[in-house]
């Protein structure tokens, strides 16, 4: 069995290579930059929109191309080792997808090169910095951004005599209205056919409440204890909002819904309809919702325990090591940053831009074609500036498997194999696990891992006294804004282990 799997693996790999030679052999004579992306139909525009902006800089002739088949993480890495990557490709800042490429050395340290062309991370959303570098480099710059929050379908509410949320708003409050929402919009149905929101998002809901995943250095999960009950409360949540209140759709709910399935889903299809009230997704939403016609929308934050909060995520773009062409490849990256791309992305909805300029643009505040749009698109924009946070990545686990062990939890309680206490001490036993044999196999990390050991217990001694701590100090990103936004933060002087 041994010996049949590195055989398969080894036509895989010939495979691949021979492909990818034989894509990078096409050319027209000028120099091929190929882009390992998906197959949106955004992507002709931003090509040829590529091409004008080089002739218009001045700099180099080349040509852009695309590579859609091989956008698979694996095909990524398989082609990179091999010597045959694409010369740019995307990847996934939530997933800690960099990471990982980084580990592998795969990417091209672009830090030097942001700043002479114009893409360093001065040039997108602040709260994404933590996501562009890895050991304090920069790898990657942004596509485009996302940060999520409720879309509202207005038309709604106002069917069924209610007024819409705010846009702020608190755990309380979200109970109330959605409980007279499902009251009153399920009145003499004979099976609930109305929800408030399709489902919560957990970790925001956790973050609201002073928690996170891992701790301020990342060095352990903390997710128990007095102090640390986030997550055990957005279980609860969640759970209650399912089975008592109904306020958003079980599993079987969904399926018993029949609806075509379009750009997001069959959700988006439930929200045009009203069957949800809200939908929690990001601006990117709007390219199904023009299809669909005009909807009365507007947008607000989730309900939050006390600390408003969203995550923020980018599809980004880094450049391949060992690539052919990879001073041609930094001026895509620098493209990222343009008013030409960024118009792209204004125009077509597709997320919010890289560069946080233009959301302040008449264009993306006010399409001329999408008035009913007006009301969200400063949300949107302004969220990603003021509350957003990126997901917690921590250097001593693979970060796939802490938020898996998350959902895991989610379901075990819906499924009632677990108690909500059960399940938050499972998951983050499991992580703490996955953190101490990570540590046994890859001994480099050691070194690292016990001098941010001794800054925690700084942390801790620092905290029980009511002592504000050293902004140098703290390497997980949802402390550093928690701790900023609540005054504890001792920013002038920095750390310094004796």
């Amino acid at each position: 069995m041994k010996y049949i799997f590195m055989a398969i693996l080894a036509v895989l790999i010939l495979v691949t290579i021979g492909t990818a030679m034989v894509n990078k052999q096409t050319s027209s004579g000028k120099p091929v930059i190929y882009w390992v992306t998906d197959n949106n139909p955004a992507r002709a525009l931003q090509i040829n929109t590529f091409q004008a902006w080089m002739k218009k800089k001045g700099y180099p002739d080349c040509e852009l191309k695309l590579d859609t088949a091989n956008r698979d993480v694996s095909k990524q890495i398989i082609q990179s080792v091999s010597g045959v990557g694409g010369d740019v490709m995307d990847c996934w800042s939530g997933g800690g997808d960099i990471m990982y490429f980084a580990e592998m050395g795969i990417m091209e340290d672009v830090t030097e090169d942001a700043k002479k062309l114009g893409f360093d991370p001065s040039k997108t959303f602040p709260s994404l910095e933590d996501d562009l570098k890895v050991g304090g480099k920069q790898y990657i710059f942004p596509c485009n951004v996302g940060a999520s929050m409720y879309f509202v379908n207005c038309e709604v509410f106002k069917r069924f005599g209610l007024e819409t949320p705010p846009m702020t708003w608190d755990i309380a409050e979200f109970e109330r209205r959605g409980k007279e929402f499902v009251e009153v919009a399920n009145k003499g149905l004979e099976r609930r056919m109305f929800f408030m929101a399709e489902n919560i998002d957990m970790i925001s809901t956790m973050r609201s409440y002073g928690n996170d995943v891992f701790n301020e250095t990342l060095t352990r999960s903390r997710m128990t204890g007095e102090g640390n009950e986030g997550y055990l409360k957005a279980l609860k949540l969640n759970k209650k909002w399912i089975e008592e209140y109904h306020l958003i759709p079980s599993a079987a709910e969904v399926q018993s819904f029949s609806t075509d399935s379009g750009y997001g889903g069959a959700t988006l299809q439930l929200f045009f309809k009203g069957n949800f009230a809200m939908v929690n997704i990001g601006r990117y939403a709007l390219i199904q919702f023009r299809q669909f016609g005009t909807m009365d929308l507007d947008a607000v934050q989730y309900p939050n325990g006390g600390y408003p909060n969203t995550i923020i995520a980018t599809r980004a773009a880094l450049v391949y090591k060992g690539g052919k062409n990879k001073d041609l490849a930094k001026y895509f990256l620098a493209y990222l940053a343009s008013e030409d791309y960024n118009m792209n992305i204004v125009n077509d909805a597709d997320a919010l831009p890289p560069n946080p300029e233009y959301t302040r643009t008449e264009e993306y505040l006010h399409p001329k074609d999408y008035p009913n749009e007006w009301k969200v698109h400063k949300k949107f924009a302004q969220d990603a500036v003021d509350i957003s946070i990126v997901l917690t990545k921590s250097p001593f686990v693979a970060n796939k498997r802490v938020y898996s062990y998350l959902d895991d939890a989610r379901q075990a309680v819906l499924s009632k194999k677990q108690t909500p206490e059960e399940s938050v001490k499972y998951c983050e036993t499991r992580i703490n696990e996955e953190i101490d044999r990570n540590l046994l196999e890859k001994p480099k990390l050691r070194p690292e891992y016990d001098k941010q050991l001794e800054l925690q217990k700084k942390i801790d001694e620092y905290r029980k006294t009511g002592r504000k701590i050293p902004k140098d100090w703290i390497s997980n990103p949802y402390h550093k804004k928690y701790y900023k936004d609540m005054g504890w933060l001792e920013t002038e002087k920095n750390a310094n282990i004796q």
